[in-house]
């Protein structure tokens, strides 16, 4: 068990590390900025849910606070990203 959680750790910061490796190496356009980052907070919050899922500890609450992190995520860099 103890082993099978470390894994989805492990998968989780390939997501977080792909996304922000793929982020800088697209850094002069901004449209292809936010594309990535929505494309990293969709893997996040997929990543959240199967892993809830796998727990068998997914409820809604759940489901909703994944969404909303990875929401206020794609807003702030949406809002970021304009101003620059």
């Amino acid at each position: 068990m103890k082993k099978q959680h470390i894994l989805h750790f492990i998968i989780l910061a390939i997501i977080l590390v792909i996304g922000v490796l793929a982020f800088f190496y697209v850094s002069p356009n901004s449209s292809q900025q936010l594309i990535v980052g929505v494309i990293t907070s969709i893997s996040y919050v997929l990543w959240g849910l199967i892993h809830h899922a796998l727990q068998k500890d997914l409820h809604k609450r759940i489901v909703v606070e994944y969404i909303l992190i990875g929401a206020i995520a794609i807003i702030l860099l949406a809002t970021i990203l304009q101003g620059a």
